[in-house]
């Protein structure tokens, strides 16, 4: 499921941000965008700019148009790809200078156990379709509070079923990305709240105890948690996954953010992305990163015109951040 569907259907959107809040999101598209600073690999993730419907061929184009680094690939688009496909489309990114990102587990493990068992079963034959392609890191996104579980209880019902899916990750040499949501609104959304920073996910992490296991780290989540340079500083390179690069919106205060309204990296300028990304770069940190802003403006754009207004917004904030 889609996290902007999933949170979109559940949370209340603050009558402060109006029906134009994110108007102003995106800087104007430029075909000649900057080359980034720092060892990250600026990556495209498609459906995180709510291109739902892009597909690999026509993804993988305006990536290598664009200047992407990086492409996460969703494990349905290889779905009745033949080897010789598969391959090809390795060959094709490889060539370009392509290397991939991390998209959605495509499972279900939050809701019932019928559910997750059914899609838990299937899961091998996606992780071979990604290892196939070389694809070597999944990411997903943990909800902070349940009206079911209490917060020891659903500390062991995340790590008994995200295990099975790492064990499976694992077999296929795909390491397995958890991103924690540090929003005040999904962390009271529930009867009780739960995980909700980077410390406690380390304790997650743990108790899943599969190896494979690390971190997708969000400035926005990083922002709302409240945390700080010192929380960052807690992971290594091998620990994160994959890291998203967003803003928040200048029209709330901290505990007013919600997950589905937000902005592009520096276009508000109200979180600290110079310390995020200078601390990424310290950490050595050498993976995907990746824009999911949830905006009202790319969504109205064309689709290559919306991939290129996010990657410049990305190599502009990390040049700023860098010097």
């Amino acid at each position: 499921m889609q996290r902007r569907n999933f949170l979109a259907s559940t949370l209340a959107i603050p009558a402060a941000l109006g029906a134009n809040a994110t108007t102003n999101s995106a800087p104007a598209a430029s075909p000649n965008p900057p080359i980034h600073k720092g060892n990250f690999k600026i990556s495209l993730k498609a459906d995180a700019l709510g291109l739902y419907s892009a597909g690999p061929q026509e993804t993988l184009d305006a990536a290598i148009n664009i200047g992407y680094e990086a492409l996460s690939v969703p494990a349905q688009w290889l779905e009745g790809m033949t080897m010789d496909q598969k391959k090809a489309y390795a060959a094709k990114a490889r060539d370009n200078g392509i290397s991939w990102g991390a998209n959605g587990l495509p499972i279900e493990f939050r809701k019932s156990e019928e559910q997750f068992e059914k899609e838990l079963a299937a899961l091998p034959m996606h992780a071979k379709n990604l290892a196939d392609i070389g694809v070597d890191r999944i990411g997903t996104w943990l909800i902070s509070s349940s009206d079911e579980h209490t917060y020891n209880e659903n500390m062991r019902f995340h790590a008994d079923r995200l295990r099975k899916a790492a064990e499976i990750l694992k077999d296929n040499g795909i390491r397995l990305g958890l991103e924690y949501l540090g929003t005040t609104a999904v962390r009271q959304q529930g009867r009780f709240a739960w995980l909700s920073s980077g410390r406690e996910l380390k304790e997650l992490i743990e108790l899943i105890g599969t190896g494979n296991v690390g971190v997708v780290l969000d400035s926005y989540h990083w922002y709302t948690a409240r945390e700080t340079k010192e929380d960052l500083h807690i992971w290594k390179n091998e620990d994160i996954v994959a890291v998203d690069l967003n803003d928040a919106n200048d029209q709330l205060q901290l505990d007013q953010q919600t997950d589905v309204a937000r902005e592009l990296p520096g276009a508000t300028g109200v979180i600290d992305l110079k310390t995020f990304i200078t601390s990424l770069q310290e950490i050595g940190y050498d993976g995907p990163l990746r824009a999911e802003p949830f905006s009202k403006t790319l969504n109205m754009m064309e689709p290559e015109m919306a991939m290129r207004a996010t990657y410049r917004a990305m190599t502009m904030a990390v040049d700023q951040a860098l010097g």
